[in-house]
Order: C-alpha cells, then structure tokens, then sequence
C-alpha cells in the first residue's frame, strides 16, 4: 500500500509542469492580392495560439527539502480536513432529512391535536345534555 508521500510523488511524474508556448501564423491572402493592390491597400491573416505543454522539471521538485516536508505536512493536513469536511456534509444531509420528518411529524400531531380538541368539545356538550337530563 501506497503512503501519501508516495501517492503524491506518483502523481507527479504522471502531471508534469506545464510551461507556456505562443504560435503565431501569418498568411497572405494571393486571392485577394491582386484585387486589395489595385485598391491600395493589402490583406493578410494573422492567428495566434496559445498552449501548454508539460515540461520535466515540476514546481514542487525545484523546492527545498525543508520546503518539500512542509508542503507534504500541508497537504496531509488539506487532505485530513476536506476529509472531514466531507464527512461533516454526510452528517449535515443525514440531520437536514431527519429535521424534515420531524417537521412532517408535528405537522400532524398538530392536525391529530386539533381533531382531539373538537372530538372533546363533543363530548363534553353530550356530557353536559345527559347531566342535565338527570338533573330536570
């Protein structure tokens, strides 16, 4: 099993650094020569590319040794706490879903409360038509 050093070291020789390289292109337009002189004036096309390509000497390996171990020791400490982090979302989802049943859940307590109230209501005016039956 690979460390995370090692990880990183492979990572590096797959990803190089990357340096920068401008082309440029320049064309004349013959078609368009003959016609553009006889008006004085001239047409040409200009294109310009940029691109990347990977070079061997890597940002990271130009570094110190003490440069290095401090950059591992951040990046340890980077990957433990987007760990974390991630773990803390899985936590957050799990308690956001169980907010939203709780809610569901006095949601109908509430309804269940008010339909008892009103079956209590009827109860008591029954209870109090057969006291007074009773009573007469």
């Amino acid at each position: 099993m690979l460390t995370k050093k090692e990880k990183v070291d492979d990572r590096k020789k797959e990803k190089k650094g990357k340096e920068r390289r401008a082309y440029i292109g320049w064309e004349d337009n013959d078609d368009s020569t003959s016609t553009s002189s006889q008006e004085g004036s001239e047409e040409a096309n200009l294109s310009l590319m940029a691109g990347y390509e990977s070079s061997s000497s890597s940002q990271v390996s130009s570094l110190s040794s003490k440069d290095k171990n401090d950059y591992y020791q951040l990046l340890h400490e980077f990957e433990e706490l987007h760990s974390e982090a991630n773990k803390i979302v899985v936590m957050k989802n799990r308690l956001k879903g169980l907010n939203s049943w709780l809610e569901n859940k006095v949601s109908e307590l509430e309804l269940e409360t008010i339909d008892l109230k009103i079956d209590f209501e009827h109860l008591e005016m029954i209870y109090s038509n057969s006291v007074d039956c009773y009573e007469k």
